[in-house]
């Protein structure tokens, strides 16, 4: 491991909150009348909500309970720029890091349930275009 992915490694897992519900994947369907999923862009290599997304996710927690949502999955997503291994680890940091702003909002952690999708595209390089924003992201989704 490099220098930089032990740093990087140390930082995500510094202050991230336990969340007993940690899967693979999450229920995806309800109907037509789920509401719509949220994205939540990360900095290349972070793991820090943005400010310009807290009130994003805010709004996200008060659509889940005027909804009355059963559970919110967050999905953490990241680009296709260095190991494997760390961009899944990354994806959950930023997943868990979503999950405490919603805790925050109000959404009991019980509710909340955290995967990690990492490296959009899997295995296919795309080029210069491995490292675009809209792939370091966490989505969250609705279910009823």
């Amino acid at each position: 491991m490099t220098r930089l992915g032990a740093l990087l490694a140390g930082a995500l897992f510094a202050a991230t909150p336990s969340f007993a519900q940690t899967v693979g994947s999450c229920a995806r369907g309800g109907g037509a009348n789920q509401p719509q999923a949220v994205w939540v862009l990360f900095d290349l290599g972070s793991a820090q909500v943005r400010g310009d997304n807290k009130s994003k996710i805010a709004e996200a927690a008060v659509t889940a309970k005027a909804r009355q949502v059963a559970s919110i999955c967050v999905v953490g997503h990241t680009d296709k720029l260095g190991d494997k291994v760390l961009n899944e680890q990354l994806g959950r940091a930023r997943s868990r890091a979503v999950a405490a702003e919603l805790v925050s909002a109000g959404i009991p952690a019980k509710d909340i349930v955290i995967a990690v999708d990492p490296e959009a595209f899997g295995d296919m390089s795309l080029g210069n275009l491995d490292a675009q924003e809209k792939d370091r992201k966490v989505m969250i989704l609705f279910s009823r």
